[in-house]
C-alpha cells in the first residue's frame, strides 16, 4: 500500500488525496464518513481532498444527502493524472529554461561541480557530447572499455553503443573528434568503430599511464573529468564538471601536450 501511495504522489497527488482515492477504489460509492474511516485521515481533511480529486476529474460526485463519491475507473484516472503531469512538466520546463538561459553564460563562473554515480556521470557525459558544435577532445577510457563493478554487461554495452552512435553523428555532421588512448589494442578498436575520428596512442616509456579516469573537453567551453572511486570493497564513478574558462583552458592545454607527444595509430603495424 505504501508503494501505491508513493506512486500516486509521484503523479501529482498529495498524501491525503492519494489515501482518499485508494479508499474510494476499495469501497466504491462512499460518504465522507466512509472515506474518513477507510483512509484514516482527519475528517476535516477529507473534504479538501475530495474537492481536489473532483477538480482533477478522477472522482464523481452524487448530490444526495449525505453526498456520495466514487472514483472513475483506474485506467481513466491514471491517464488523466499523466496528462496533467505532462502539462505541468512542460510548463515547468519552459519557465526553467527561460531562467536558466537568462543566467550569465560568458564563461566567468569558475565553479566546479561534482557528479556522483555511474548513471549520473554517464548521463552528463552523453549530455555534453550531444551538445558539441565544433570539437570533441577525449581521452580513454572515455567513453569505451569502461569497467565499473555493479553495472551489468548489458548496461555497459548499451551505453557504449549509444555513445558510439552519438559520436558518429557528430563526425558525420562535421564535428572534429580527437581521442587519446593509452592502450594500442583499444586505440585500434576505437579507430575502427569511429571512422573519421583522429585517434592517437600515448605510450611514453617509464611513465605511469592513466587507467582509471577520463577527460572530455567540448568546444573548449566545458570539461568533464571522471575518476573511478574506491570505498572499501565498493567502486563507483565520480566526476568533476565545469564550464569555467580558466579550468577548461588548463585541461585543454594538458590534452594538447599529450596529443603532441602521442603517435598516430596508423604508424603501428596491423595484427
Amino acid at each position: 500500500m505504501v508503494y501505491l501511495i508513493d506512486s500516486l504522489r509521484n503523479l501529482g497527488l498529495t498524501a491525503y488525496e492519494a489515501k482518499v482515492f485508494v479508499a474510494l477504489t476499495k469501497k466504491g460509492s462512499s460518504t465522507v464518513a466512509d472515506v474518513h474511516e477507510l483512509s484514516g485521515i482527519p475528517r476535516s481533511a477529507v473534504y479538501g481532498a475530495l474537492k481536489k480529486l473532483d477538480e482533477k476529474g478522477i472522482i464523481e460526485v452524487r448530490n444526495t444527502k449525505p453526498m456520495e463519491y466514487k472514483c472513475v475507473p483506474p485506467k481513466i484516472a491514471i491517464e488523466r493524472l499523466k496528462t496533467d503531469f505532462d502539462l505541468e512538466s512542460g510548463n515547468a520546463l519552459l519557465q526553467l529554461e527561460e531562467i536558466y538561459e537568462s543566467v550569465d553564460s560568458n564563461g566567468n563562473d569558475e565553479s566546479i561541480w561534482t557528479i556522483n554515480g555511474y548513471r549520473h556521470v554517464t548521463e552528463k557525459m552523453m549530455q555534453i557530447v550531444s551538445g558539441a558544435r565544433k570539437e570533441l577532445f577525449l581521452t580513454a577510457p572515455h567513453p569505451f572499455n569502461r569497467e565499473v563493478p555493479g553495472t551489468t554487461p548489458r548496461m555497459a554495452e548499451k551505453n557504449t553503443c549509444v555513445m558510439l552512435d552519438t559520436l558518429l553523428e557528430k563526425i558525420n555532421s562535421g564535428i572534429i573528434v580527437r581521442l587519446i588512448s593509452y592502450d594500442l589494442e583499444k586505440a585500434c578498436h576505437i579507430a575502427k568503430a569511429l571512422p573519421g575520428a583522429h585517434v592517437k596512442l600515448y605510450s611514453r616509456k617509464g611513465e605511469e599511464l592513466p587507467s582509471k579516469g577520463g577527460i572530455i573537453v567540448v568546444d573548449s567551453s566545458e570539461v568533464l573529468i571522471d575518476i573511478k572511486e574506491v570505498a572499501g570493497s565498493k567502486e563507483d564513478l565520480t566526476a568533476l564538471w565545469s564550464n569555467g574558462k580558466e579550468f577548461v583552458t588548463i585541461f585543454r592545454h594538458l590534452l594538447e601536450v599529450e596529443w603532441e607527444s602521442s603517435e598516430d595509430i596508423t604508424t603501428f603495424p596491423n595484427d
